[in-house]
């Protein structure tokens, strides 16, 4: 049974977005909690479970060696490093469902890569099918056009496929839309927008409520909108986009933000970057998940 004490200084979350983070419905999650204590969640004061970032973790690991066909009995007294080690080994079979998909958008297939790619979106959920299968592939695609391994043509079609499949699951739940409301964005002279859609969804999981603007909005577009909005952070994705070009934008919007809406800047092309104060780096997905917790907990603070 788990315990009943809370952190307050760890975000924590709920019971259906543990489920939507880690890919396992909650029906499932329970068992596996109370018949093999796979997890230990912390306790409200009213006794609701909260999930920490290292529960998420341990969760995807155990479902994915389920998935790779290893029993959940065995797995449950294995160590997180043990299951990573599992999982190296069944990194296979992921690999050669990323080569169908690929073979279909060489041979511009776009209704077979579109039944594959929702083949995985149906059995893994958004937020999981965004980081496993998505991303990979969106950058095993980036890799092949830089390679001159891919035509353009092959690279347009993979990103319109992505774009529609992502885009029609960017819809928040009942519960995201109580969320602290965030902006995603890319600026002027930025294009790429798969990683900032995979983001949007991914902070939609997390408990988040996503205004998705999409990419090459103005600065003086993207304050308007976090103003009337009322977003807590601002979030842009930096992928291609010179260095030298993002020095002002970034600057201004940072003046031009209220002190207590965060701007947030990753992607790709992100991490080179001097931001200005109170900007600050988002270097991976599970970074994003643990700051929409703390905004959850700052809304509930100030209320």
């Amino acid at each position: 049974m788990a315990k009943s004490r809370e952190s307050a200084l760890e975000p924590s979350y709920p019971l259906r977005s543990a489920a939507r983070l880690t890919g396992l419905s909650p029906e499932l999650l329970r068992a596996w909690e109370r018949r093999y204590g796979v997890v230990d969640p912390v306790r409200t004061p009213g006794g609701t479970r909260r999930y920490r970032a290292s529960d998420l973790e341990r969760l995807r690991l155990l479902k994915a060696a389920t998935d790779a066909g290893h029993r959940i009995g065995a797995l449950a007294g294995l160590s997180n490093r043990e299951l990573e080690q599992l999982g190296s080994a069944a990194e296979a079979a992921p690999r050669e469902r990323l080569e169908e998909i690929l073979g279909a958008l060489h041979a511009f297939d776009a209704a077979a890569a579109q039944r594959l790619l929702a083949l995985q979106l149906s059995a893994l959920g958004v937020v999981p099918f965004a980081r496993d299968v998505a991303m990979p592939l969106a950058r095993e695609i980036g890799q092949r056009w830089a390679g001159q391994q891919m035509r353009i043509a092959s690279e347009h079609l993979a990103t319109a496929v992505l774009r529609s499949m992502l885009g029609s699951a960017l819809q928040p739940s009942a519960t995201a839309l109580r969320g602290a409301r965030i902006v995603f964005a890319t600026l002027e002279g930025e294009r790429h927008e798969l990683g900032l859609l995979m983001a949007a969804l991914s902070s939609m999981g997390a408990g988040a409520n996503p205004l998705y603007l999409g990419p090459e909005v103005p600065v003086e577009d993207l304050l308007h909108a976090v103003s009337r909005s009322g977003a807590a952070a601002l979030a842009l994705s930096i992928v291609a986009t010179p260095a030298g070009d993002l020095a002002g934008p970034l600057a201004a919007l940072r003046a031009g933000l209220p002190a207590d809406v965060h701007l947030w800047v990753g992607g790709a092309g992100a991490s080179a970057l001097a931001l200005p104060a109170g900007a600050e780096h988002i270097e991976s997905f599970a970074q994003l998940e643990q700051r929409v917790g703390l905004l959850a907990f700052e809304k509930a603070r100030r209320h």
